[in-house]
Order: structure tokens, then C-alpha cells, then sequence
């Protein structure tokens, strides 16, 4: 598994921020092991954000696997990964997702 990331500086230092954003508009956060669950209100423009974010990761980051779901009058998100994931980067997605 490789977890290094292909980002430069500047192309990361703009991810963070997006994910930031959108974390920062969560109701709930859950991170066990090997997983972040995620609750947001519902919004055409949060699902818009998340999906572009998704896959976006899905290029760099194919260990990482993500669903959105729309429950009604919120979006689910859910991120996992594998159990041989260092604790550094746990550390960091617990981190990043802890906005909410």
C-alpha cells in the first residue's frame, strides 16, 4: 500500500482547505480504526463539494474508499481505510474530519 501523497505544496495546502470546509459544516463525526462516518445537512452545493472531493482522492488515494449517501435531510459520508494505514496518517484524517 503506498500512502505517500503526489500533491505539490500549493496543491495540498488547496485540498486541506476544501476538505476543512466542508468538515467545518458537519454535525457529527465518528472515527474508529478504520473508518471516519460523517453527518452534514443536507445541501445540493455540500453534496456538490463532497462528490468533486471524492474523487478528486480517488486519483491520489486509491487505498482510501469513500460513500456519500443522502438520508433524507442529510448527507452520510463515509471514509475507510485499510488496517495497515500508518497511525500518522490516522492521525492526520482524524485531524481533518475533527471539525465537526
Amino acid at each position: 500500500m503506498t500512502c505517500a501523497c503526489s500533491l505539490d505544496p500549493s496543491a495540498l495546502a488547496t485540498r486541506l482547505d476544501a476538505w476543512r470546509r466542508v468538515a467545518a459544516q458537519g454535525r457529527t463525526v465518528d472515527v474508529t480504526d478504520d473508518r471516519v462516518v460523517a453527518v452534514y445537512p443536507h445541501s445540493e452545493a455540500l453534496l456538490h463539494d463532497l462528490r468533486a472531493l471524492v474523487a478528486a482522492e480517488a486519483e491520489c488515494c486509491s487505498f482510501l474508499t469513500f460513500t456519500i449517501e443522502e438520508r433524507g435531510d442529510q448527507l452520510v459520508s463515509e471514509l475507510s481505510y485499510p488496517p495497515q494505514t500508518p497511525a500518522p496518517l490516522r492521525a492526520f484524517i482524524a485531524e481533518l474530519t475533527a471539525s465537526a
